[in-house]
C-alpha cells in the first residue's frame, strides 16, 4: 500500500501505464474532491502530439499509484522523479564557491594524437 498523503500534486510530471506498459507522460493540471467522499478529480495534461486534457475520476488509493481498471483495460499512474543533472550540481557549486576538482574527470581528444 503507497502511503497516506503521497496523493499526486499540481505541477507534478506523472507516467501513466497501460497494461503494465508505458503509456504517456502527463503533467498534474488540477486536482479536485469529487462530490463522492474518497474520489477525485485528476486533471493532467497529456505531454503528447498533440496536447491533450484529460480528467479522471479516481479514487484515493488510485491517486497513491496503486493499479485499476478502466473499462477492462489496466491502468495504474506512477510519480515521475526527475533525476539529478549536472548542471544543477555546477550552479551550485558557482553559487556557493566550491570549486570541483579537475582530476575527477575524464578528458577526450576529439583529435588523433599520434
Amino acid at each position: 500500500m503507497i502511503p497516506y498523503g503521497k496523493m499526486f500534486k499540481v505541477g507534478q510530471v506523472i507516467l501513466v501505464y497501460v497494461e503494465d506498459e508505458p503509456g504517456f507522460f502527463a503533467r498534474v493540471e488540477q486536482v479536485t474532491p469529487d462530490r463522492k467522499k474518497g474520489w477525485w478529480n485528476l486533471t493532467f495534461l497529456m505531454l503528447t502530439i498533440p496536447l491533450k486534457t484529460m480528467t479522471w475520476i479516481l479514487d484515493e488509493e488510485q491517486m497513491r499509484g496503486q493499479p485499476f481498471t478502466m473499462n477492462g483495460v489496466s491502468m495504474q499512474i506512477k510519480n515521475v522523479d526527475a533525476p539529478e543533472d549536472d548542471y544543477s550540481q555546477d550552479r551550485e557549486s558557482q553559487i556557493t564557491g566550491d570549486k570541483k576538482d579537475p582530476s575527477s574527470g575524464n578528458v577526450f581528444s576529439m583529435f588523433d594524437e599520434e
